[in-house]
């Protein structure tokens, strides 16, 4: 630990209420730690935070200028992050030393690996919270819509605290390699960390491929001694860490041969996903799930593997399995009397869009049409690469607004329409509930429409505005009104 940290946290009593990384929350008698985040530095506000009366600066550097009186509440410490890890634990007890905790990352997957590890757990009356993109849940069975994928260090530590306290023995947390390379999971102990696979994404962060590996193995360095690393077999990139890392033990997944927990004799429908979940001295059981596509067996794959050192038995894990409810978002399906189907998924990268829609297309007994479009101030280089999957594998195609932020939408749309492998299957519709409407309009009896991009997102951000907006629930609505 950095001397100057162990020295405050002797001298100093800390809680959450006087612990503040946003300046603009400092009152007087706060300690406020200066993050350097991707668009604002804490360093730039510590004159601002001082005139508020803050009683204690943490940073990495002293800014210049500062008279005697500001420079004596100022503390220099070799990293702060890693500074406001160890303030967290301090005033949280250190809750993931008292849970079991699973960690899971990777480019697709996360949140239904998450969710199947808790209804496999609390299934088998282990029970489980959880922390994911889309839900956080700390006590019974409420769930609290989430912000984003990873808190802050102080809003996890207290989440796990909360578990703790509401008789929790166990937690699942998603994690992203944001919150890896931000230290925003630091002193979180991990007894399972899974790496699902890794695909091009966040590119425009991370820099380059090699750069996000490295990000993303870093949940590694949070197992416990004895804690299970889990990796992919199927993942080139991914498996390749066994070369580079040692860990304390070590499970595979994947459909090749030769993974410790594997698939076997595979049907998919429209319906249901069935086959045979293979774990080597556990045995084998089948698995009938509501979860459909292979993608979704990986998923499963992957939640067993994180389960396989927990001394569940495979019978048990087949049931939480079984019983796990639909992920939303996450080829979630609109239910309604249209001779259609109709399905929402949050697919906003190359590969998830490609495995969604080459699973639906081999379930369609008439045409695939895809609704879609990329987000905002975000990688740029996918949308061309997006465009060309689904004009390739779609009959139709609509391109349409995400997520624009403050980026031009058209500018986005031109961009993902460079890419188109097929000029005579697209049509663009800006507005994305008239994208919606038509690709409804135009489905008859056996067609599949894929709204994809959004998933479980309920808002729609445009320029500095966020308007309410759900695929599914407009979905809905428009079928109801053409009398589905």
């Amino acid at each position: 630990m950095d001397n100057s940290v162990d020295t405050l946290l002797k001298t100093q009593s800390f809680s959450e209420k006087n612990i503040k990384t946003d300046s603009r929350e400092v009152e007087a008698g706060d300690v406020f730690v200066a993050i350097k985040g991707t668009v604002h530095d804490g360093h730039d506000y510590i004159r601002e935070v001082l005139e508020k009366g803050a009683s204690r600066v943490l940073c990495g550097h002293e800014p210049p200028g500062l008279s005697g009186e500001g420079r004596g509440r100022i503390m220099i410490v070799e990293d702060p992050r890693v500074a406001l890890g160890h303030i967290a634990r301090d005033i949280f007890k250190d809750p993931s030393s008292s849970l079991s905790v699973y960690g899971v990352t990777g480019t697709n997957g996360k949140t239904t690996t998450v969710f199947l590890i808790d209804s496999v757990l609390n299934n088998a009356g282990r029970a489980s919270g959880l922390v994911s993109t889309v839900f956080t849940k700390t006590s019974g069975d409420i769930l609290i819509r989430s912000s984003m994928t990873t808190p802050d260090l102080i809003t996890l530590n207290r989440l796990l605290s909360e578990m703790i306290a509401a008789g929790r023995h166990a937690a699942v947390i998603e994690i992203s390699s944001h919150a890896l390379d931000q230290q925003r999971v630091w002193g979180i102990g991990l007894d399972s960390a899974v790496f699902t696979n890794i695909t091009p994404e966040h590119l425009d962060y991370h820099g380059d491929m090699a750069t996000y590996l490295r990000d993303k193995s870093r949940i590694f360095r949070n197992l416990k001694p004895d804690g299970t690393a889990v990796l992919n077999l199927d993942d080139p990139m991914v498996i390749g860490l066994r070369e580079t890392m040692d860990f304390p033990r070590l499970v595979t997944f994947g459909m090749r041969k030769g993974a410790d927990v594997s698939a076997g004799g595979v049907r998919l429908s429209a319906e249901a996903t069935e086959f045979d979940l293979i774990a080597g001295r556990l045995g084998s059981r089948r698995i009938r799930t509501g979860l459909i596509g292979e993608h979704n067996i990986r998923n499963i794959l992957a939640a067993t593997a994180a389960l396989l050192n927990s001394g569940l038995g495979l019978e048990e894990i087949k049931e939480g399995v079984e019983k796990a409810p639909p992920v939303p978002g996450r080829l979630d399906s609109v239910r309604t009397s249209a001779p259609f189907r109709v399905f929402v998924d949050y697919a906003h990268t190359p590969n998830a869009l490609e495995a969604v829609l080459r699973c639906l297309r081999s379930l369609a007994a008439g045409k695939l049409i895809c609704v879609f479009g990329c987000g905002g101030d975000r990688d740029r280089t996918k949308r061309p690469v997006m465009g060309g999957i689904a004009t390739a594998i779609c009959d139709r195609v609509i391109l349409t607004s995400d997520n624009p932020r403050t980026e031009d939408p058209g500018e986005i749309l031109r961009q993902i329409e460079k890419g188109v492998s097929n000029k005579n299957n697209y049509s663009i519709i800006e507005q994305r509930q008239e994208a919606i409407r038509e690709s409804l309009e135009a489905a008859v009896e056996g067609d599949i429409v894929i709204i994809a991009g959004k998933g479980h997102e309920d808002c729609q951000i445009i320029g500095e505005t966020t308007v309410h907006f759900d695929d599914k629930e407009i979905a809905g609505d428009i079928l109801k009104g053409l009398g589905y």
